[in-house]
């Protein structure tokens, strides 16, 4: 399987303990992936400031492709800034810098790429909104991370990315199956086939063609949580795939159970590690 991650690159920077990890949704998945066993390639723009050699390096370690990323010159690399205590993180504010690079413009070159993937995921921190109707045209499987906030549930979002989804992840706070079927119905009505919302300690609930599956979480003593959700979606994922998942495709409920129990097994044992996947940075 060739899975292609579509979006930000960042540096997450704990300001408590003054540690530094590249991250970013589309970086964290691409690395789960390819720790997974996946052909794993991360798509994005790059800058050429200092932190951009740290990302690189942290990818190819991990066995993440990255020699179709364009690079601009004179840019920079976006940071962002939280405190961490106790394993939670709290959001403090992010830094661009000068001439930050912003989302990636999807040209000839990066949409024949994006044409030799099996599966394609991206996110609303990618800020791509206008290009994604082009990327689901495509053959492959595709899942999009619309996070926590608000301002990414509207029916004016939904609009501009919704146009063959295969899979929709939500971060939620705990609820019931009649509100997650609420939530549900404006994706599922834009032809989204399944929906995932990851609750935390409450576990995940997930919509396929209207029909609801639940499963309870793993506990575990986190030491960060930062990049729980990437992980899981990354192993989720692959786990679909292998049980034979195409575009298009409603998955028996067999398999996304598994597929559950497999995003859940991954999230875990990222939780006892620091920053996105454990790769702490060296910043002069």
């Amino acid at each position: 399987m060739k899975l292609i991650a579509l979006g930000d690159n960042v540096i997450d920077y704990y300001r408590n303990t003054q540690e530094c990890f590249p991250g970013g949704n589309a970086v964290n998945v691409a690395v789960h992936a390819a720790r997974l066993g996946a052909q794993a390639e991360y798509l994005g723009s790059l800058g050429d400031d200092k932190m951009v050699p740290i990302l690189k390096k942290a990818l190819e370690e991990n066995n993440v492709d990255t020699s179709h990323c364009p690079i601009l010159p004179g840019h920079t690399t976006k940071v962002c800034v939280y405190d961490v205590l106790n394993g939670e993180r709290s959001f403090v504010r992010v830094v661009t810098g000068e001439s930050w690079t912003g989302p990636l413009r999807i040209g000839a070159a990066e949409l024949a790429e994006l044409k030799t993937a099996d599966l394609i995921v991206s996110s609303c921190n990618a800020k791509m909104p206008e290009q994604m109707a082009a990327v689901q045209a495509l053959p492959a499987i595709f899942a999009y991370d619309f996070g926590e906030k608000e301002k990414y549930r509207t029916a004016d979002y939904y609009d501009a990315v919704c146009h063959n989804m295969d899979l929709a992840l939500l971060s939620c706070k705990p609820m019931d199956e009649a509100a997650f079927a609420d939530l549900c119905a404006p994706l599922h009505r834009r032809g989204v086939v399944h929906v995932l919302a990851t609750m935390g300690a409450a576990g995940q609930m997930l919509s396929v063609q209207g029909k609801i599956i639940k499963k309870t979480t793993q506990m575990v003593n986190a030491s960060d949580t930062m990049g729980a959700g990437d992980s899981f979606l990354a192993a989720f994922l692959c786990s679909l795939y292998t049980a034979g998942w195409h575009k298009g495709m409603p998955m028996p409920e067999q398999a996304l159970l598994a597929a559950l129990e497999a995003g859940q097994q991954v999230s875990a044992r990222n939780c006892m590690v620091r920053g996105g996947f454990g790769c702490k940075a060296e910043i002069s």
